[in-house]
């Protein structure tokens, strides 16, 4: 049975949460899964506690096998002053060497677009890759991909693929070295499973996926280059919402049992706050990706999938994806109408 451990985090965080987290609850209560939580972390936790990310949350994700996650970003009321909000995220992605992105772009009834890039290389190296300036003299990022993490993306990226989609790389080989490398790694790697692989530049590809319906396509590129084309991407299906955020260690877990955090992409929105009118689709999203990384938990994950596309295709839309100046849903009845529809099906698939 899989663990999940729950962190809402800061902003919109616990109100996009809150929906996937009473369900959550349900699926514990009858011994689907086993859930922890909530744990503090970010910037409201820095706030309440001195600490981004206190010892009994990173103690709760060692002991889980992935991490639920809201946003950590601003946190309103609070000057974090020279704490940056971003570090709990990123000292968990050390500590638990989540070095591999997967995002997937709601398509509607049409399965996902799905963006695999690096983390913790490339572009998102440490800080001991970069030379900061004072202003006056002039800055630094060293960019550096090995042959072995390409290889482990493509990998990854393979399990997401199936016979009606293909299979995209996004570099900029004209221009980089770290680009060429990319192009004769993933070409080996295609080679080798005998898949076909579409090649692009990264210009090409932004272009495409604005003028043209976004494919049904698995793309694999360096994180930079990834973090911006789901971002567009998401905007192109119509909401930033839209999108689920998975940062995994394939492989044995390095530090306890602890194998991905799963998150929508958008931050803590501090500007939506208290409003209850966040879209929180993305946190259903994100846990969609969770349960359908484990084997035990991919027929919760589809059945969630289902009750997620009736919840959007019902009227009236959350005020993100609704007619400029109509009707919308806020955010707790949405939740409470994906929870409902799930729960339904649940019942029936037990019939």
């Amino acid at each position: 049975m899989i663990r999940l451990a729950v962190l809402p985090g800061d902003g919109v965080g616990p109100e996009v949460m809150e929906g996937p987290t009473d369900l959550l609850r349900k699926l514990a209560s009858q011994k689907r899964l086993e859930l922890t939580g909530p744990w503090p972390i970010g910037a409201s936790s820095y706030a309440s506690t001195g600490e981004g990310l206190p010892d009994e949350t990173l103690r709760a994700c060692e002991e889980a096998d992935a991490i639920f996650l809201g946003a950590v970003g601003e946190y309103p009321g609070f000057s974090a002053g020279h704490y940056r909000t971003e570090e709990s995220l990123l000292r968990l992605r050390v500590h638990f060497d989540f070095n591999i992105s997967v995002r997937q772009v709601w398509r509607g009834d049409d399965p996902p677009l799905t963006i695999v890039r690096n983390l913790l290389d490339g572009a998102y190296g440490g800080a001991d890759i970069r030379e900061e300036s004072d202003g006056e003299q002039p800055a630094s990022d060293l960019f550096r991909l090995t042959p072995q993490h390409i290889e482990a993306i493509v990998d990854v990226a393979t399990r997401y693929l199936d016979d009606t989609c293909g299979l995209w790389s996004v570099d900029k080989a004209n221009l980089l070295a770290t680009s060429r490398l990319w192009r004769k790694v993933v070409e080996r790697v295609t080679t080798r499973k005998g898949l076909d692989c579409r090649h692009l530049y990264i210009d090409r590809c932004a272009y495409e996926l604005v003028r043209y319906d976004l494919p049904n396509a698995v793309i694999v590129t360096e994180g930079l280059f990834g973090d911006i084309l789901s971002d567009l991407a998401a905007g192109r299906a119509g909401s930033i919402a839209l999108c689920s955020s998975a940062s995994i260690h394939p492989g044995e877990p390095v530090n306890g049992r602890c194998v991905g955090l799963f998150e929508p992409i958008h931050g803590s929105a501090p500007r939506l706050v208290g409003k209850n009118i966040a879209n929180p689709t993305g946190a259903y999203l994100g846990l969609i990706a969770a349960l359908e990384w484990f084997p035990a938990t991919i027929d919760l994950a589809r059945t969630l999938r289902r009750a997620l596309a009736e919840a959007l295709s019902a009227e009236p839309k959350t005020k993100d994806i609704a007619r400029d100046g109509g009707p919308f849903i806020a955010t707790k009845p949405f939740a409470q109408r994906v929870n409902e529809r799930f729960m339904e099906a649940l019942l029936d698939n037990d019939a």
